[in-house]
Parts: C-alpha cells; structure tokens; sequence
C-alpha cells in the first residue's frame, strides 16, 4: 500500500491481533491532523498547524520545567494560559503516544485518566470520542523504556508535528505517503534533539503509520536481535534493519505461507535463545579512591582499568560460580564474621562474574564521578601489589572531564552513597552514561530499568470522586500530597471508609495488578513483613533455613524492574503492631529514599527504596489515639483525617442515600447519634449504613443492634453508661422525632 489512507487490506494478515483498531485510530488522528488540520477529539478546532504546534514547542521544548514534579504536573504549568488550541494538540499527541501501548504495560483506566487530565485544562469540554476511546486497548509491548521517556517521545512529536506542518500541502502529502521519506523525517528531528531518547516512538510511529513497511517493534535491540538471529538467512544483508526486516518477513511469509510474527512461535525462538543468551547490560559502581587509605582512582584512569582488593583471599579465576568464590573467602578470611565473609562473597562475584564486558562502570573520587565500559574479564595480576590485583580493563570516558556529581539527578547522587565497594547502580547507568556522552554506548537494558524519571501516577478524575462520592478538589489533594512524600495514613473512628478509600485510590493511582494489601497485628513482625528466615525442605528431604522475602521486599523487588509505575502498599490498621520493630531499618529508607542500608538478613546487598514505591496505611483511632504513634512514624508519613462530621466523610451517607433514592433517616439517626458522643474518636462512620438494607426497618434494626451497638459498647466498656438506653435507635428517634413517631417514614 502507499502510506495513505485509513490502514486496510494487503498486510491485514500480518497484524498482531487487537493491532487494526489502533493503527486506524493513529492513522486518523495524527495522519489526519496534519492533512487537513482538523482535531479528532474537538472537530470545530484546528490545532494541527505550524502556528499551533511552533507555541507547543515554545511552551514544552523551549522552556523545560527541571523540577521533580511528575510529567502532567509540569505540562499542566507550562501550559497555563494556553488556547484551546494547543492544549488539544497536546491531548492528541499524548494519545498517539499512549494508545499503541498494551494494558498490561499501561492500564487503560490510566491512559484515559491522563488524556481527562489534560483535555480538563481546556476552556471549553472536549472528550475522546468513543471511537477513539475503544482504540485504547493496545497491542504493542513498548518497553520500560517507552514509560521512561515520555518526555523526550512528546518532544519528537512536538517538534515533528511542527517541522511536517511548515511544509506545503503537496510536500506534506508526498511525505506521508512514502514510508522512507518519512523515516528520514523522523530521523532528522532525532538528530536535532542531539539525542536517542525518542527512539522508541520513532518505530512505534513509523509502525502505525506505514504498518505494511515497518514492523511493530518498540526496541531497536530487538530488531537488532531478530537479525542477528536470521542472519544466515540474509546473506545479502544492507545494513538498513528496517529494509532488511522487511525482506526478512516477506521470505518467511513466502515459505510458510502464513503471516510472520517474530514474536510468536515458530519465529520467536529462532532469535530469541541468541537474545537471552546474551546478559543485558548493567551498571556498576566500583570504590577505589580510599583502598586502605590509597587511592587508585588516578591510575585507574590513566591506565584504563578498575580494580578491587580483598587481599586475604586467594586468586579466584573469572566467571566462576558463586559457590567456588564462597569457598576462597572461606578459606582466605576464616576469623572474620558471617557478615564479612558474606559481603566479600557478593562483592567478589559480582566483580568477576556477575560484570560483563560492555557494562557501565562508575567510580567517585570526590565530587568528581566517572564513567566508562568495561572493556573484557577480570584478571588476577599481583605485581603491584594484592591491594589491587584483580582488575577489569575500563574504557573511561571521562578521564578528562569528569562529571560533577552535584550536576546529577537526585537519585544518581544517592545511588553513589553506597557504602560497598562494588554495587549495581543500573537503576541510574543510563543517566550516567549519557551525560558523559556515551549515549550510543547504553543498550535498551539499562534503559529499561532507569529510575531518573518521575513516576506518573493516573491523576484523579471526575468519575473517581462520583464513584467515592467525596469531593474531587479533596481527592486531587490528597493524591498530590500522596505523590510528593510517598507516605500516608489515613485515620479516624470506624466506618468512616479508611480502608476502602487506601484500596481505591491506589488501584486508581497504581493500577489493580500494582497495589498489595498486608494487615497488622500485634503479633506481626520485620520477619513477616520484609524477610526473615523460614525453614526450607531441600531436595534431599532435610529442612533447612533460608531468607525468604516478606509482601514489601516482593512489592519493592517488582517496583525496581518497573521503573516507571507506581506501586503501592498498603497497610491496614497499621497502628495495631510495634510499627518500629516491623519497620526497623527501614524507619531510615522511609525518610532517604535512595541511599542504600544495610538490611538484617541480607547484609552482603545494599538495599534502598525506590522511588516509584507509595505506601499507605490506616489507623482507626477507636483502638489507639493518633497522639501515641511513634513520633518517627508521625515525621515520616503525612496524615489525613476522615471523621464523620468534616469533609469528605461528611454528608457521605446522605449523598449515598439520594443516589440510591432511598430516606434520609438513617443519616439523620447517624447524625444524632455522633452529636451525643460528642467525641470524633468515638464517633460512628457512615459505612455500616451504606447497604440498601437501612431502608427496611427490620434491617436498619439489625444493623444498628449487631454492628453499631456492639462497638460502643466495647467503648464503654468499665463505665456506667447504658449504652441501649442511651444510643439505641428508640431513643435516637424519639430526639429527631420529637412530636411523635407518626412522623418517620416508618
């Protein structure tokens, strides 16, 4: 097909299932936009124009925001006072970028959240079209590195948009219906941002757009792979890997006969074991500026190489098994503690082992950092002395000019406090390698798991704030607060919906696969929460004792492979156990995100928090007053109330009733209740009465006499008050009936 029209007929075969919906909704949206200008979410507007997109570009490109705030935070600034105009080019464009991505990759209730966000900022209502809206599903797996990078793939289509928009009618044309012109359109927008980071959506775009020329593959070290997989099927190969994947597919199609899915059997395994074959790429920090008080960084960088001591313990060949480095500590270090022998056996792996040619290492001598690659296995070489015998040949790049490490990204600067002298640091080797220009040098691995971005939570809608029934500007309030200290409580007396509000809010921020729910108790423990040692039965039948990771180690261990997702935890009456025995050490990582400890079973690993990692807890203050939490809990976490008689929880039951058409009296019993307690801690929460139940009178009754009354009466449990007499609904209706009964609506 030439590139034109709206994607139909030769290549349907060939398209991953859920793939035409997409590729028709971009090919409308963008395509369209640029030939005939008019908007796909608001057709009365004409945003796709050079005047539209040059003051996009103005806004986003020429005045980046380098604050810590997420994406849409930022955006929401810099477009302020925009016209409507450029906030919907912006909407569209942050539509082709999202909507090709699969759901288990970005959820479809988040994607509509960030386009609802944005289309909100525009003075008159715009919405996606239904149409558009069912496209959203997806089917390409883009990469954590297509998350990572939103920034720089809104920027390309910025500055594309533009650049295809300055062009004449027929020139725009002849762009759009050549694959290849519009590669190399694409190609010379990359060149101009001086860098790759937009790569991602240079091939998602050109698959959407031309899907008969382009494959639908998000990751150049993919298509990479596939060739080098097929590479004795191509004799004759140019060099060009989306003209030599295109032959490839047409000669696999022509002998089998049926459409080709590199991703699927039979193809995907004829590349795929070269692929896993290969480790990806890692990063490493290695220490030398303070080696028994020497430091060996200047020859290092002279003479291109990094080196660790450990001079107790014999030569050790490279790549060998954990188990042989374990048995030389052992041997070499038979005095030093369980600890000490533990850390040198990780370190020592790690180094002759676990780093491989091509992986970033990073060394600081000072404020000076530097970075470079590791240029082939380790090697034991004495001669000038033990203190320095096992070395990796390093490519330094920054022998020169090194880096300052006050000009990093937070999280890299807390990622080089690691107290080991070996330590992986991929989660910031991207960030490092770039800046000291070896960005051609970083494979989409490290990309992959790089942690220098900003998390972007789904922000808070409309339709969440309906389904709660609390104020929208409440919620928006406390997911920003949320966003920003990553802790919360949420307390206040029973039934006022802690519980349910931590469940939803994270689902809606995190996504339901993202959120893990633990409850406390008095008995729980650090062992049970983080890790602890749990008897293990062996092969061999005998039980033995192994550190097995607790709900947040999992939820934390998944977070740092996910970089660009938020995760939640959260921790149900959380003031029921000895928080700080459940804490521990981690008391510290809660207030320092990035700056590695020490953990009390795994002390050979520096641990650290991410910082797409958000917890939230609930305390109920009927059980124990806010005022005796530990006062280190109380720093770390912000807190927000939920009491029956201020907002969001007041006027709750009400609004529940209306919705459900039922009478008011069981609020205005609630009502009369809490303003006889007269107590908030003490006070009743409106869930127990948001059951359609209430509206019976037998119902509201047994409610009242098997729920509400049993909780105060454990409340007043030791005093005088007869609490049937007092609080039962008999008396609660006599005071907001005073003129007799007949007046209730049964």
């Amino acid at each position: 097909m030439a590139g034109g029209a709206v994607w139909r007929g030769s290549g349907d075969d060939d398209m991953v299932p859920g793939a035409v919906p997409v590729v028709e909704a971009v090919q409308r949206v963008f395509r369209g936009g640029l030939l005939n200008g008019v908007s796909s979410f608001a057709p009365g507007l004409v945003p796709w124009s050079r005047e539209t997109a040059s003051d996009l570009r103005a806004r986003f490109v020429e005045r980046p925001d380098t604050s810590s705030d997420t994406f849409l935070v930022k955006l929401r600034r810099q477009l302020e006072g925009s016209p409507d105009e450029t906030i919907v080019l912006a909407a569209e464009l942050l539509y082709v970028n999202l909507v090709p991505l699969r759901r288990e990759q970005i959820g479809i209730h988040r994607k509509r959240s960030i386009l609802a966000e944005v289309l909100s900022w525009a003075r008159h209502g715009v919405e996606v079209p239904d149409d558009l809206d069912a496209a959203l599903t997806g089917f390409i797996l883009g990469g954590q590195a297509f998350l990572n990078y939103r920034w720089a793939q809104f920027q390309f289509l910025v500055l594309l948009v533009e650049r295809l928009a300055s062009l004449s009618p027929d020139e725009r044309q002849a762009v759009l219906d050549d694959p290849w012109v519009f590669r190399d359109e694409c190609l010379k927008v990359r060149d101009g941002m001086g860098n790759n980071t937009a790569r991602s959506q240079i091939h998602v775009l050109q698959a959407l757009l031309f899907p008969d020329t382009f494959l639908p593959i998000a990751s150049g070290q993919s298509k990479q792979q596939i060739l080098s997989g097929y590479r004795e099927r191509l004799p004759e190969a140019t060099g060009d890997e989306d003209r030599d994947l295109l032959t490839l597919r047409d000669l696999l199609r022509r002998e089998s006969g049926r459409p080709v899915n590199f991703f699927a059997e039979p193809w995907v395994s004829q590349w795929r074991p070269t692929a896993q074959a290969e480790e990806g790429q890692r990063g490493w920090l290695v220490r030398g500026s303070n080696v028994d008080g020497r430091n060996f960084v200047p020859d290092w960088l002279a003479r291109g190489y990094c080196s660790v001591s450990w001079k107790e313990v014999p030569q050790i060949p490279a790549g060998v098994g954990k188990s042989v480095v374990q048995e030389a500590v052992s041997r070499g270090m038979p005095d030093s503690s369980a600890i000490a022998r533990g850390q040198a056996v990780a370190q020592l792996h790690s180094f002759l082992t676990l780093m491989r040619p091509g992986d970033v290492v990073v060394t600081v001598a000072q404020d000076d950092v530097h970075v470079g690659t590791v240029d082939g296995p380790a090697v034991y070489d004495p001669q000038e002395g033990l203190d320095r015998a096992r070395r990796r040949p390093v490519r330094w790049a920054t022998a020169q000019r090194p880096l300052r490490r006050e000009r990093l990204s937070g999280q890299a600067r807390s990622k080089l406090q690691g107290q080991t002298t070996v330590y992986d640091i991929s989660a910031v080797a991207a960030e490092l390698a770039t800046a000291a220009g070896m960005e051609g040098e970083v494979k989409e691995d490290l990309r992959e798991v790089d942690a220098t971005g900003t998390v972007e939570p789904a922000p808070v809608t409309g339709e969440l704030a309906d389904e709660l029934l609390m104020p929208l500007d409440w919620l928006r309030q406390t997911a920003h607060q949320l966003e920003h200290t990553r802790q919360m409580i949420f307390y206040g007396p029973p039934g006022t919906g802690k519980t349910y509000l931590a469940q939803r809010l994270a689902a809606h921020m995190a996504g339901e696969d993202r959120v893990r729910l633990v409850q406390f108790h008095p008995s729980y423990t650090y062992e049970d929460f983080f890790e602890g040692l749990r008897p293990v039965r062996g092969e061999s039948g005998a039980v033995t004792f192994e550190v097995v990771p607790g709900p947040f180690k999992l939820l934390v261990d998944r977070a740092r492979q996910d970089p660009a997702n938020p995760y939640v935890l959260v921790i149900d009456e959380i003031n029921r156990a000895n928080v700080a025995k459940v804490f521990g050490e981690l008391y510290f990582l809660l207030e320092y995100r990035n700056k590695p400890i020490t953990t009390q079973y795994s002390p050979e690993q520096d641990f650290d928090l991410p910082e797409n990692v958000f917890v939230i807890g609930t305390m109920n203050t009927a059980d124990r007053s806010i005022t005796l939490i530990d006062a280190a809990l109380r720093r770390r976490f912000v807190f927000r109330r939920l009491s029956p008689d201020q907002p969001p929880v007041a006027g709750l039951l009400r609004r529940w009733l209306a919705g459900e058409g039922l009478s008011d009296l069981p609020a205005r019993l609630l009502d009369e209740l809490n303003a006889r307690l007269a107590d908030p801690d003490r006070a009743i929460g409106p869930s127990y009465l948001m059951n359609r139940c209430v509206a019976d009178p037998g119902g509201l009754e047994l409610v009242w006499s098997t729920q509400i009354l049993p909780l105060l009466e454990d409340q007043f449990h030791g005093t005088a008050t007869d609490v049937e007499q007092e609080y039962g609904l008999e008396a609660l209706r006599a005071a907001v009936f005073p003129d007799g009964p007949e007046q209730a609506p049964w």
